[in-house]
């Protein structure tokens, strides 16, 4: 497939995170690969270890991927899930499944440079079996019109002994109206880990995410990263959600967010549950603006307040 077969506009996006084009392209580099214009398969790629199947329906895709047992892979599955027309609904049912004793990561990218009354829809279910180092890394870009509306929604299951890793950007472009809901139940000995940043720029923007962990095995763990901003109007509402539902396990729920001018609206709703005595679960929240010092001192170097909020921005949704 050449870089002309797919629309160029779709993966442009994807240097504004410092991931290279070319991974995601078929013919260069390596791992497994599925390009999809709206609900048109444009390019595939498969490798050893992994199943990877599409099946074009007619507002999107049924997208299955399978690690089989005892695969390991240190090339990421790179997905690319992109519009490139303005209008239209475009649905994706994605089944992934890591069979037991694989290490496999997932680059996943959604792109929608031209939204403008675009609406996508995501319904995601993850198996993720016994003893797996899992990764899973998913970016947005939904254009410079606000005109998006993006509902995705996650289901994941991790299994005994493994590792699961979550991670969520939507910081470039303009969000539009977002709405996400990712369930994630954790089995005995597992890890997860979930960070979640996401930045509303404009009056237009309304971004609204609820990440949940069910604690449903015995020495569960988990930590939930919520990271957020709003500026010009922009709305953020983050619900960081963990259950301690079994014996010795341990969760926390962190959410940062940064409000910036009139009309902006930050808001987290840390929420935690214990039901077994021996179960440890807790929370911190903080909102508000950046001290002044911080801003005085980018601004002592010749930048002016806007370019020094942009600054402290970024490095606030890029900390880990």
């Amino acid at each position: 497939m050449s870089n002309i077969d797919y629309p160029k506009e779709i993966l442009e996006s994807l240097e504004d995170y410092n991931i290279d084009i070319r991974d995601f392209m078929p013919g260069h580099g390596s791992g497994a690969k599925l390009l999809l214009d709206f609900n048109e398969i444009k390019g595939m790629e498969q490798v050893e270890g992994i199943i990877l199947k599409g099946r074009e329906i007619k507002n999107g895709i049924v997208a299955d991927i399978i690690i089989k047992e005892g695969t390991k892979i240190d090339d990421p599955v790179h997905l690319c899930f992109g519009v490139n027309k303005a209008t239209g609904t475009q649905e994706i049912f994605s089944r992934i499944i890591a069979e037991d004793n694989t290490e496999v990561s997932i680059q996943a990218h959604c792109s929608f440079p031209n939204a403008d009354g675009l609406v996508h829809k995501m319904f995601g279910h993850f198996y993720i079996g016994k003893n797996c180092k899992f990764t899973y890394n998913e970016t947005h870009y939904h254009g410079e019109k606000s005109g998006a509306f993006v509902a995705p929604v996650g289901y994941m299951y991790v299994g005994e002994n493994s590792i699961f890793e979550n991670n969520f950007n939507l910081t470039k472009g303009t969000p539009g109206k977002v709405k996400i809901m990712i369930d994630i139940y954790a089995m005995k000995n597992s890890v997860i880990k979930s960070t979640i940043r996401a930045f509303g720029k404009s009056k237009n923007d309304s971004i609204r995410i609820r990440d949940s962990i069910f604690l449903e095995g015995e020495n569960a763990r988990s930590i939930i990263k919520m990271k957020a901003a709003a500026k010009d109007g922009g709305e953020v509402l983050m619900y960081g959600i963990t259950e301690g539902n079994a014996p010795r396990c341990n969760g926390h729920v962190e959410c940062d967010e940064i409000v910036l001018g009139r009309g902006s609206i930050c808001r987290a709703r840390p929420f935690i549950r214990a039901i077994d005595p021996t179960s440890s679960v807790s929370h911190e929240a903080s909102l508000g603006r950046f001290p002044q010092k911080w801003l005085d001192e980018i601004q002592a170097k010749g930048l002016t307040e806007e370019e020094a909020i942009q600054i402290l921005i970024e490095a606030m949704l890029n900390e880990d």
